[in-house]
C-alpha cells in the first residue's frame, strides 16, 4: 500500500508539473485579422542569476509582430518579488554579446497576490475511557507582488541578439539587481521568433 501511495504521489506531481509547463518553451504564431498583423511568440520561465534576494523568477513572452508598418519586437514580463521589496525601476538593460541597450518599462503594473492553503487533520483515538476525536487546522498564507510590464526591444539590438550566445535582461528593484540570463535552447527559441 505504501508503494502504491508513493507511486501515486510521484505520478500526480509529474502530471501537475507537465500541465503547468505545457505552454512554455514553444513557439506559437497566428494571423491577427483584427489588428491586421501576424504574430509569433515564445513563453519562457527564467530564474534570476542573483541568489537569496527578494526577487524571484520571471515569466517572459517574447513577441515579433509583422504589420503593415513593418516588424517590431516586444517582451512582456512578469517578475515575482517579495511584498517587502522595492518596486521596479522604470529603466532596465539588455545585453547581447558585448552590446548593451537601455530599455524603458512600458505600462508597469504591480499586483499584490496572496495564496492561502488550509490543511485540516482529524485524529481519532480509543482507550478505556472511550473514543476521542480531535481536529487541528493549519493555515499557510503566502503573499508576493507580481511586477508586470512591456519592453520594446530596440531594432538595433536584433543583430546583436542573433549573433550572441547569451542574452541578459537586468532590472533594478531599489538597490537590488535582478539579472535573467537566456542561453542555449531558450535563446534558440527567441532567435526563431526574431527572424
Amino acid at each position: 500500500m505504501k508503494k502504491f501511495l508513493a507511486g501515486f504521489i510521484v505520478m500526480s506531481i509529474i502530471v501537475l508539473w507537465s500541465c503547468s509547463t505545457v505552454r512554455y518553451n514553444k513557439v506559437y504564431n497566428y494571423d491577427d485579422e483584427f489588428r491586421g498583423s501576424s504574430r509569433e511568440y515564445v513563453r519562457l520561465v527564467l530564474k534570476p542569476e542573483e541568489r537569496r534576494t527578494e526577487i524571484g523568477h520571471a515569466r517572459l513572452i517574447f513577441e515579433r509582430v509583422e504589420g503593415t508598418d513593418g516588424a517590431y519586437h516586444e517582451a512582456y514580463i512578469v517578475i515575482m518579488r517579495a511584498a517587502s521589496s522595492f518596486g521596479a525601476d522604470r529603466k532596465a538593460f539588455l545585453k547581447a554579446g558585448e552590446d548593451k541597450y537601455e530599455l524603458e518599462l512600458k505600462d508597469p503594473v504591480s499586483e499584490y497576490r496572496t495564496r492561502t492553503d488550509e490543511t485540516v487533520s482529524t485524529y481519532i483515538s480509543k482507550d478505556t475511557s472511550g473514543v476521542s476525536v480531535s481536529t487541528t487546522t493549519d493555515i499557510d498564507t503566502r503573499t508576493w507582488i507580481e511586477e508586470k510590464f512591456i519592453i520594446k526591444i530596440p531594432g538595433e539590438s536584433i543583430n546583436a541578439i542573433m549573433g550572441s550566445e547569451e542574452l541578459l535582461f537586468r532590472f533594478y528593484f531599489g538597490p537590488v539587481p535582478a539579472t535573467y540570463s537566456i542561453k542555449g535552447k531558450k535563446l534558440g527559441l527567441i532567435k526563431v521568433v526574431i527572424v
